[in-house]
């Protein structure tokens, strides 16, 4: 039995460990939740964070005294929830974009190392308990190794998969879905606060660490600050990212029911480059969907099945692309010098100057004047 007389039941540890309770909830919620985009990824990086809280609890408040549980596997969860953020942030910017097993697979390597060097180990273990394949001191000594090397591999897997999250958004290709544009502001903020949230424990992460090499602490007080955060963490998540995922979920695009095979996508996006880049239909400021259809002889509802599912591309994104490059070529042609680069773009088929330097900063990444002033003169 547990002599409660013995733990440590202080106000950090109990806030430790009702974090960790409130994140189990919320990560079984969202697993039952099938609706809202990438919502299996949000209940996995959920359910790390509250493995983590538990096996904090754990230890700070000396019940590793009595069961092994928690200090069977450290450092191993935790691998899972770099991944789980960028799957989580891809599936909200392309919900009908799903990845192969195997590319699923390939993300959770580090988690899937960790896990089987651990279960490797304690197997070793079992085995050598009468010194049958293992001394004692070659056990502790792979004991060692691995906690030398395991707390600074899974800050590492986290970094590289947080930057990859911020270029994933950086991209702003959610921007540019065919979600209402009331919903894409929402998954823009929503994102936003998730990776601001995490660039603080990509920053506090490593501090942590570091820390003990250059300040004598009491053995492991200087995680308590960490912990603290994702408690906090956790209520937000649980109460903001509650309402942020229903709201998602209740407005999500559903999914065409056109399908179109990957050769029929081919042969219809011949006729559709050949109506920009030969009939120049995009010259046109009046073009749109059924113009285009009409021109094509493709059904409208193809042409966004086309776009969406096998270009991801949106109509509009499609259109200024080639209005884009038209105005490209213009401002470097010596016959055009005379014209303001609205004219041009008005003879490009824009018909909006605020769509037009939208259109050109997304494909170009630079405004049309800096493009003018970098390549005009041969630079």
């Amino acid at each position: 039995m547990i002599n409660n007389a013995l733990l440590d039941l202080n106000w950090i540890n109990l806030l430790i460990l009702f974090g960790a309770l409130q994140s189990l909830i919320f990560g079984t919620i969202l697993l039952f939740n099938k609706k809202h985009p990438g919502a299996k990824f949000l209940s996995i990086f959920i359910f790390v964070i509250a493995y983590n809280g538990f096996e904090t609890f754990n230890w700070s408040s000396q019940l590793d005294q009595y069961h092994l549980f928690f200090n069977l596997f450290p450092f191993v969860t935790i691998c899972a929830l770099g991944p789980s953020l960028y799957l989580y942030i891809h599936s909200l910017i392309y919900p009908n974009k799903d990845l192969n097993l195997k590319a699923y697979i390939k993300h959770y390597y580090p988690f899937l190392f960790q896990f089987i060097f651990r279960i490797s180990m304690i197997g070793i273990y079992i085995l050598g308990i009468n010194d049958f394949f293992f001394t004692k001191t070659q056990m502790e000594s792979l004991d060692n190794l691995y906690f030398y090397y395991a707390e600074v591999l899974s800050v590492f897997v986290f970094l590289v998969y947080l930057i990859k999250s911020i270029r994933l958004f950086a991209r702003g290709d959610h921007k540019r879905s065919l979600f209402t544009k009331g919903l894409r502001l929402e998954i823009h903020n929503w994102i936003k606060a998730l990776l601001i949230c995490m660039v603080v424990l990509g920053v506090a992460w490593p501090i942590t660490i570091i820390i003990p090499h250059f300040i004598n602490l009491p053995q492991n007080i200087h995680y308590y600050p960490l912990e603290i955060f994702l408690v906090i963490f956790i209520y937000w998540i649980a109460f903001a990212g509650y309402f942020r995922t229903k709201l998602i979920y209740k407005q999500s695009p559903k999914t065409s029911p056109t399908t179109i095979t990957a050769s029929d996508a081919n042969q219809f996006m011949k006729k559709l480059r050949m109506a920009m880049e030969v009939d120049r239909l995009y010259l046109n400021p009046d073009l749109n969907l059924s113009k285009l259809a009409e021109h094509t002889e493709i059904n409208v509802k193809n042409i966004s099945a086309i776009l969406n599912q096998h270009f991801n591309q949106s109509f509009n994104d499609f259109i200024n692309h080639y209005r884009v490059q038209e105005v490209c070529e213009r401002l470097l042609s010596q016959e055009n010098q005379h014209l303001t680069i609205s004219g041009i773009a008005l003879e490009s088929g824009f018909n909006s100057q605020a769509t037009f330097q939208r259109a050109f900063k997304n494909t170009k990444r630079m405004s049309p004047r800096q493009f003018s002033n970098k390549y005009s003169n041969g630079k």
